[in-house]
Parts: C-alpha cells; sequence; structure tokens
C-alpha cells in the first residue's frame, strides 16, 4: 500500500488544527495485545470473544454477573504470536466489530496495573455477563444477556397468554434461564436431559412480542441471579445461547407434557382453539404448496407453511415438513434457527433414511457459523425474523499526537518523541447461502514532527491483509494474505495461506504456507518460508481438547527451525490445564515445555500456577545473526560454515525458566484481594562468532493488591498495589494507587500515583522515583471518543559520591477515535 508522506501529513495536519492536537494511547502506536475480537448474538444475548497476542490465563472479574462496567483479571504467557512476551504490559484500547449488538461502550486493557493485567468492558446500559476460556488459551468468551423490562404490575394488563394466579401480597421475583425459543410449541421430545436440582425443572411457558406467540424452553425458578449463573455455567456447552431473565409467580408456565397432565391437556385444548386440523388430503396440498414456495424463493411463506404441518396432529407428512423446515431457516439466513430444527429432527427422527443425510447438513452448518461471525437477526414489526444486510462493514479510524521529554538535572530538556499516528482498520464480512466471506486491512502511520534528517523516521504499518472463504457445503475455509495463528507450531503473524477442513464434528485438519512477519514496519521476512500440519480433536468429553502438529522452517537453503509437538487443554467447571510440548528434531533439542492451570475452590479462593521452559527467543538458525553485522543470513554463510553457523544459533539461545503462583479471594462484594509470586531465571550463553558472552540471570517479583467497586461513588474503581521486586541489578519496592470515577454517561477521570524505592546492588545507591498520572476521557455518543492522558515522573538518586542525580519526564497525549 503506498501512501505518500505529503497526503498522509495534509491529512493529519489538519486534523491537527481542529483538535489542537492528537494523541496516541499505547494500542495505536504498534499492534497491540488485543489480536482481534468478534461478536454475535439477537435481541436477547451476546457472545463476545476477544483474542489476545499471547496466551492468557483467566484468574477472575468483578462484579460477579451484573453491571455497566465488567474488568476481568488475566496472567499472560510467554507464548505469544508474532510479538515479545513484553506486549502483555501494554495499555490501549479496541473496539470490537458489532460492539452495538453487545452494548458495549468501550473494550480497554491495561497490562500496567498495580492489581495486575485487566480487560476492562463498559456497557451502554446494565447487562449480566458469564465467562468461559475457549479451548484455545488465547480467547476469552463473554456470554452477555440483556436485562428484560420489569415484569408488569398488574396481570390483567399483560399480554402473555400464560394462565394467571391472582395474589394478594405482590409477587416475588425470581430468575429463570431461558434454553431456546421459538414460534410453534416443543413436543415431548424436544425436551433435553439435564441434570438438575430437586428444586428446579424443566417447562415451557409463552410471550406475545409484537402480536407473534413465542414458546420458551426454560429452567427456574432460582432466588438470585447468582444462582441461575451457576447453574448456566453447567448447561453452556449444551445450550450456547441460554440466557437469564426475571420472572414472577404471578404467571404460571407451561409444564412438560409428561410432567403435568393437567397443563399438558390445557395446552392441547388451547393449540386445537388456534390451529384447525386439517385433513390428509389439505396436508399434502399444503406440503406441495411449500415445496413451490421454496422453488421460487419464496421462503419466508414455506417456512410457514412447513410450521402448520408441524402444529398438526401426528401424521405421514411431519418428518419431511420438519427437514425442510430446518432448510428453510438455513436459506433464509436463520442459523441459530435452522440449527435447533436440524437437532430436533434428529431428536424424533434418529434412525429415519434422512438422518444421515440431516447430520451432514448440521455438520456443515456448525463447522461455519459455530465458530465465528454468526449473522445476527432482528425482530420485525410482525414478530417475524428477518436477515440482517448481507454485508457487514465496520470502521475504525483513530489519530493521535503523542509528545515525550526528559530531563536530567539543570541540563535542557530532551524530547524523546513527537509524532502523529493515524490508524485505519476496516472489517468487511458478508454471508451467503453456501459461502461466507470476510476480509480485514488494519495499517497505520506514524508521522515524526521531530527534526532529524539524518534518517527517515516516518514509517508506514500494515498489521492484517487478508481476505477469507468458508464453504458449507464441503466444510473448507481458506484465509490468504497477512494474518496470525498461535497454534500448530506457527508463532505468529505472517504473510500466505491457511486452511482448515471439518473432517467431522470434532476432528479438524489445517494446514499452513507463509513467510513470517516480524515486524509490521519492515514487512515479510523474505529469507524465510514455512509450512507445517496439524490436526485438532475435541472437545473429548466436552472438555478436553488435543492438537498435534509438525512444521518446517527453511532460511536460505537451510532448515532453519522444526517443530513436532502436541497441545494439551482442558477446561472444566472449577478448574482448567494447559499444556505444550515442542520437540526441534532439526537441533534435537526440546523446544518449550509450557504447563499452565488455575483451580477455584469451593471458599472463593482462586489459585493459578504455570511453569514455562524454553529458548529464548525460540531456537532457530536464524538466530546466528544476533550480534553479527549482516544485512541478511546469505551473507553469514559466506562467512561461516553450516555447522559453525548451527552452533552460533544454539549459543545465541539461551534457556529461559518461568514459574508464578497467584492466589485470589473476594473478601467482599466490593473487595478482592490478590497475591501473586514468580520467578525466572535466564541461564548464560557463551562468547561464540565474536559475539560477547552474557551471564546468567534472574529476577523475582511479589505482589499484594486489593481491588474495591464502587467504594467512594457509584461504578468507581480503587487498585491499592504493594510490589517487591528482586534482580541481580537492583531491589525495588513500589506502592501504586490507581482510581477510576465515572461523571454521567460520557466522562471518566482516572488518576493514580505510583511511588518507587529502588536499591541498587551494583554501588549500593538508592532512588526515590514519584508518578502522578491523569486520564480524561469524554465520549459523544457512541461513535466518536476523545482522550487526554498526562503524566510526570520525578526521580532522585543518591549516589555514593555525595553526589545527587535529579530526573524530570512527563508526557502528554491527547486525540481522538470514531467507530463507523
Amino acid at each position: 500500500m503506498a501512501i505518500s508522506r505529503t497526503s498522509w501529513s495534509g491529512i493529519c495536519i489538519s486534523s491537527l488544527c481542529t483538535l489542537l492536537y492528537a494523541i496516541p494511547s499505547a494500542s495505536v502506536a504498534a499492534p497491540g495485545f488485543i489480536a482481534g475480537s468478534f461478536i454475535d448474538g439477537d435481541e436477547h444475548t451476546a457472545r463476545m470473544s476477544v483474542q489476545f497476542r499471547c496466551g492468557v490465563e483467566y484468574l477472575g472479574h468483578e462484579p460477579s454477573n451484573h453491571g455497566d462496567n465488567l474488568r476481568i483479571r488475566l496472567d499472560s504467557t510467554r507464548i505469544c504470536t508474532g510479538a515479545a512476551p513484553s506486549i502483555a504490559r501494554n495499555r490501549e484500547q479496541h473496539r470490537p466489530i458489532g460492539a452495538d449488538a453487545a452494548r458495549l461502550l468501550s473494550l480497554e486493557y491495561d497490562g500496567d496495573s498495580p492489581a495486575g493485567k485487566i480487560l476492562r468492558l463498559d456497557f451502554s446500559e446494565d447487562v449480566r455477563f458469564d465467562l468461559v476460556q475457549s479451548l484455545n488459551d488465547n480467547t476469552i468468551t463473554i456470554h452477555i444477556t440483556f436485562d428484560a423490562d420489569a415484569p408488569p404490575k398488574d396481570p390483567a394488563e399483560s399480554t402473555s397468554t400464560s394462565r394467571q394466579v391472582n395474589r394478594t401480597d405482590a409477587a416475588e421475583i425470581k430468575y429463570v434461564i431461558n434454553l431456546e425459543s421459538s414460534l410453534r410449541p416443543p413436543a415431548t421430545a424436544d425436551f433435553p436431559s439435564l441434570a438438575l436440582e430437586d428444586d428446579t425443572e424443566i417447562f415451557v411457558s409463552e410471550a406475545i412480542i409484537d402480536g407473534q406467540t413465542w414458546y420458551r424452553m426454560r429452567v427456574g425458578y432460582f432466588a438470585s441471579a447468582d444462582e441461575a449463573a451457576r447453574v448456566l455455567r453447567k448447561i453452556r456447552p449444551q445450550y450456547p445461547s441460554a440466557w437469564i431473565d426475571q420472572t414472577n409467580d404471578e404467571a404460571l408456565p407451561l409444564r412438560r407434557p409428561e410432567s403435568d397432565p393437567a397443563v399438558a391437556s390445557a395446552s392441547a385444548e388451547d393449540g386445537d382453539a388456534s390451529v384447525a386440523i386439517e385433513s390428509d388430503t389439505k396436508i399434502a396440498q399444503l406440503m406441495e404448496d411449500a415445496r413451490r414456495a421454496m422453488i421460487v424463493g419464496e421462503i419466508s411463506r414455506a417456512i410457514q407453511i412447513y410450521t402448520k404441518v408441524l402444529q398438526q396432529p401426528p401424521n405421514e407428512h411431519q418428518r419431511d415438513a420438519q427437514e425442510y423446515l430446518a432448510l428453510a431457516r438455513e436459506r433464509n439466513g436463520q442459523l441459530a434457527h435452522a440449527k435447533a430444527e436440524y437437532q430436533r429432527y434428529l431428536s424424533v427422527y434418529p434412525d429415519s433414511e434422512g438422518a444421515d443425510r440431516v447430520r451432514q447438513r448440521l455438520a456443515a452448518l456448525l463447522a461455519t457459523a459455530g465458530g465465528s461471525d454468526r449473522q445476527v437477526e432482528t425482530m420485525t414489526a410482525g414478530g417475524s425474523s428477518r436477515r440482517a444486510s448481507d454485508w457487514n462493514v465496520r470502521t475504525f479510524a483513530s489519530q493521535f499526537y503523542r509528545r515525550d521529554a526528559n530531563q536530567l538535572n539543570d541540563q535542557d530538556e530532551v524530547i524523546s518523541q513527537s509524532s502523529i499516528y493515524t490508524d485505519v482498520s476496516v472489517d468487511a464480512r458478508r454471508r451467503g447461502e453456501r459461502f461466507d466471506f470476510s476480509a480485514r486491512l488494519t495499517g497505520g502511520h506514524r508521522y515524526n514532527l521531530l527534526d532529524q534528517p539524518e534518517r527517515d523516521t516516518n514509517d508506514v504499518r500494515l498489521s492484517y491483509a487478508y481476505a477469507d472463504i468458508a464453504d458449507s457445503k464441503t466444510r473448507l475455509r481458506g484465509r490468504f494474505g497477512r494474518q496470525t495463528r498461535n497454534s500448530g507450531g506457527v508463532l505468529g503473524r505472517f504473510d500466505g495461506l491457511n486452511l482448515t477442513y471439518g473432517l467431522t464434528e470434532r476432528v479438524e485438519l489445517q494446514a499452513v504456507l507463509g513467510k513470517p512477519v516480524y515486524s509490521t514496519a519492515n514487512g515479510v521476512d523474505s529469507d524465510r518460508t514455512f509450512y507445517g500440519f496439524s490436526a485438532g480433536f475435541g472437545p473429548i468429553g466436552d472438555n478436553l481438547d488435543v492438537r498435534a502438529f509438525v512444521l518446517q522452517q527453511d532460511i536460505g537453503g537451510l532448515t532453519d527451525r522444526q517443530a513436532v509437538g502436541g497441545e494439551l487443554r482442558y477446561f472444566g467447571e472449577n478448574k482448567s490445564f494447559w499444556g505444550m510440548l515442542d520437540y526441534n528434531p532439526e537441533f534435537g533439542e526440546l523446544g518449550s515445555v509450557f504447563i499452565q492451570g488455575s483451580w477455584r475452590l469451593p471458599s472463593n479462593f482462586t489459585i493459578t500456577g504455570l511453569f514455562d521452559q524454553r529458548q529464548s527467543p525460540y531456537l532457530s538458525l536464524g538466530n546466528a545473526m544476533i550480534g553479527q553485522f549482516v544485512e541478511d543470513f546469505s551473507e553469514l554463510t559466506i562467512l561461516y560454515t553450516e555447522d559453525e553457523i548451527r552452533q552460533f544459533a544454539i549459543d545465541r539461545s539461551a534457556t529461559t525458566t518461568t514459574a508464578s503462583l497467584g492466589l485470589s479471594r473476594p473478601l467482599t462484594p466490593k473487595l478482592q484481594l490478590g497475591f501473586n509470586a514468580s520467578h525466572s531465571s535466564v541461564e548464560e550463553t557463551p562468547e561464540s562468532g565474536g559475539v560477547l558472552a552474557n551471564p546468567a540471570s534472574t529476577y523475582s517479583y511479589y505482589s499484594l493488591d486489593l481491588v474495591a467497586s464502587s467504594l467512594f461513588t457509584e461504578r468507581d474503581v480503587t487498585i491499592f498495589a504493594l510490589r517487591y521486586s528482586d534482580s541481580e541489578s537492583s531491589n525495588v519496592t513500589t506502592l501504586n494507587l490507581d482510581s477510576r470515577f465515572q461523571i454521567g454517561r460520557a466522562w471518566r477521570i482516572s488518576p493514580r500515583i505510583r511511588v518507587d524505592y529502588r536499591k541498587f546492588n551494583t554501588d549500593g545507591s538508592e532512588q526515590w522515583i514519584y508518578t502522578p498520572g491523569l486520564r480524561l476521557e469524554y465520549r459523544l455518543g457512541r461513535k466518536v471518543r476523545f482522550e487526554l492522558m498526562a503524566g510526570k515522573q520525578f526521580s532522585t538518586r543518591e549516589l555514593t559520591s555525595n553526589l545527587d542525580e535529579d530526573r524530570e519526564s512527563y508526557y502528554f497525549n491527547l486525540g481522538y477515535q470514531l467507530f463507523f
């Protein structure tokens, strides 16, 4: 993408004059810790998945399940995609595609918080949420339920057709879990087999929406939303779109037919009154009418006719009507309904001659719609479901100015950065009857305002540029262009092709071919090419996922890196485990061993642990270039033999080991206490090839943090943190206070102060560092956001020679973001 400096600077300067200045946050200055996200859902619920550039471990969140903001505590691993593990310390903002569908105002990540790594979500209204970690170690999924309107105070005014019971006292608010909704009453065979507690049951209730009767299969009752959320987590794998709703005892729902004969009889009578019983001849004519409607493309009419046939007493046409209803839903873009209808067919007619055909259609549907990007459906005025536009295009644009300056003692101020950052991201998606297409283009430009004629410090960054197409018939999916992947031995961003084939519902095959991209500004590594294959199996027993892989990477006609290994992931209700082993046959050494897990105890304690051992950087032949004065690998092959290069690569790849332990527990609904400890070591590297040796090093830290919610005002968050770190060079004690206050719906103010005491082990000197900061944010609706961040640092170091070293620095950021 060729963009002249003149055009970019003109855009930047004109916007700069309009807004005075524009400032970058860490999220736009370079590719961030958040790699991507997507949202899908309907009028009741939404599902949002956030993918990170490194593996993450979910530690906990607050509040527990309800509010207009959500804080998720994370820990990151050293397994990252095309970035150093230090990227997890970024502070950044992200705008998911389809944010409005989830009532989401903002998504922010703070990897430098004194309470650890925090992902924060702000919603435009109070919502309910439930969190799960995906079988992909770098993804967190949030299930969001939108609060229903308060129940009607006068039962006589309710539009519900459920039977009413007169009560003399006010109805007690209770909670239920809505499993699924349908335009026709579910049959006995539709009721799932769920292990429920004695005081809960499965039932059906009715709701009239815009004159249309919907039948809701539900589980209840629960005295609190927390109790309902606990059960929802158990049944989420079977009903991923289930949501929590409020109800009361004024409306008694229609019960499961076989468990309540009286209600079943009443329901049948009601059904007879609303649906006329047709003769066999008439039903056959209806089936023919529906077939013709499908042929001429009148899908909505066909759905109505097939639904009417299924509402009749048992007849010979209902099996075909059930299959064709599912097919019609699928062609109409109503994928969630189609999935439910296919599953209903297999439940009622598991041994029929059409069962295999239906299983194939369902598998193809799940292969394309189950992973991501399901079409969002909306309700028309008539209550029927209609499909949104085939094309969904989302665009994000931002422009920021950043200025950093520092001063030593009384010397002149040094400006280390004065730049304008411009970033644009465009995502386009289209869902078709057979093919689904998506494309993404994310790039940016940095314009340096400093006078540095000796070098060109402007750069264009291209983070993503790919096209993706999925075929529901063959279950093939291909993505071509600049993309990222962190499984199957692939280490991050690359330019190339990734193919996926869904062999079965639980077996997935992948092939990849490409060139690694280590810098979005410098472009592709032309010396390296890799190709690999992997197979994923799972979920096994709903909780276990296994993947095996093999990968070959070449550089300059030689083998650069080989990877043969596997990944194992287990995610249970209260515990999770992830392990990975990577062996390099080319060098005959173990590339990495990684084990991470968490355990949520009944006493509300959460324990997390991690062990990670690997070569850093990842062992490859190209590591021999580290410290050498060569431009590319071919120059190195002229100077040294292959055996010498191989030894240099081993010498430059130090073995690093990290072990950590975390413990957290909520003290009260407003207070959360956490403790973390970590120890890392890096082995020494020898001198070779003219590159000096590096000594071994260790680093340890211990932290204690207290997170308070709504301590001073409603929805505020305050973090008190104490941290002690120990390394060969110094020991540091840190005290941090970080707060966030919301003023109305538009303003947010976040003051913070940090105090560090550092004792240098090299000369025994001491240093005090004071860092106050302030962040202001103003939101002009959902589409425009302005932000100001400013801070200053003062430090004084008492040297042994009775001299003091005083330093001052400051940063000043101002900018805007647009979402459309």
